[in-house]
């Protein structure tokens, strides 16, 4: 059922979004610095994002039906605390075999909020609106994209990748406060039932924008997961320069 969105309540789902799409980013922004620290070549050390890039596809339809009667609000504040903890733990991993299962741990939480943060986003708003609001709640991605990874590598570069992600955790905690106090109680989007998702399935439409965007999502980070290293080996390039 659709209501007035509260205020600041679709500026909290796109900050969540933005927050997870830079912790999904700062691997490859800190991708010199977590092969360096932890003694690996980069192509392992960019396993990270592939195992990242794996949980978040297999994970995001399967854990979709598992939180499907889950208030909203409580369901996106747990996820940014879990991606928190998550974090905070990854900073601390004191290897590379260590760090990798802690990574996919904490990727659980892009598979569950960007999705439900469109759907709660949608229930927020009159029928008319709703594509208006899932595209600005989805600007939070765009802007990570732009803002947030380097921000993340310039964090990285002159502090460490430990202290990167540990302001990712900081800055979840901070979103999910902040969708704890703006959404309201009682959020609960339908679920996708077994007949839907084979229409979804069997429409050449719907399955041919997906597979454009998947094209063009792994074009995109395949090439901003190893520009850094590019620009290290081939030019030199440090932080600051």
């Amino acid at each position: 059922m659709s209501r007035p969105a509260p205020k600041g309540a679709l500026w909290a789902l796109l900050a969540g979004n933005f927050v997870i799409g830079t912790g999904v980013m700062v691997v490859p922004g800190t991708l010199n610095e977590i092969s360096t620290s932890l003694e690996v070549g980069v192509a392992t050390a960019g396993q990270l994002i592939t195992a990242a890039a794996a949980v978040m596809c297999i994970g995001a339809p399967l854990l979709a039906a598992a939180v499907a009667g889950w208030d909203r609000r409580l369901l996106l504040a747990l996820t940014l605390l879990w991606y928190a903890a998550g974090h905070a733990l990854s900073a601390l991993m004191p290897s590379f075999g260590a760090l990798l299962p802690m990574r996919m741990l904490t990727v659980i939480a892009p598979a569950i909020f960007t999705p439900q943060a469109a759907a709660c986003a949608g229930m927020l708003v009159p029928p008319e609106q709703r594509g208006r609001a899932v595209t600005f709640v989805f600007l939070g991605w765009s802007m990570a994209s732009v803002l947030g990874l380097p921000i993340g590598a310039l964090i990285g570069g002159h502090l460490g990748w430990r202290m990167a992600f540990m302001a990712i955790a900081a800055l979840s905690v901070v979103s999910a406060a902040s969708i704890w106090l703006t959404l309201p109680t009682g959020i609960r989007p339908a679920a996708l039932t077994a007949a839907a998702w084979s229409r979804v399935l069997r429409s050449p439409v719907l399955m041919g924008i997906v597979s454009v965007t998947a094209l063009q999502g792994a074009g995109q980070f395949v090439l901003f997961s190893y520009f850094g290293p590019i620009l290290k080996q081939s030019f030199g390039a440090t932080p600051p320069r």
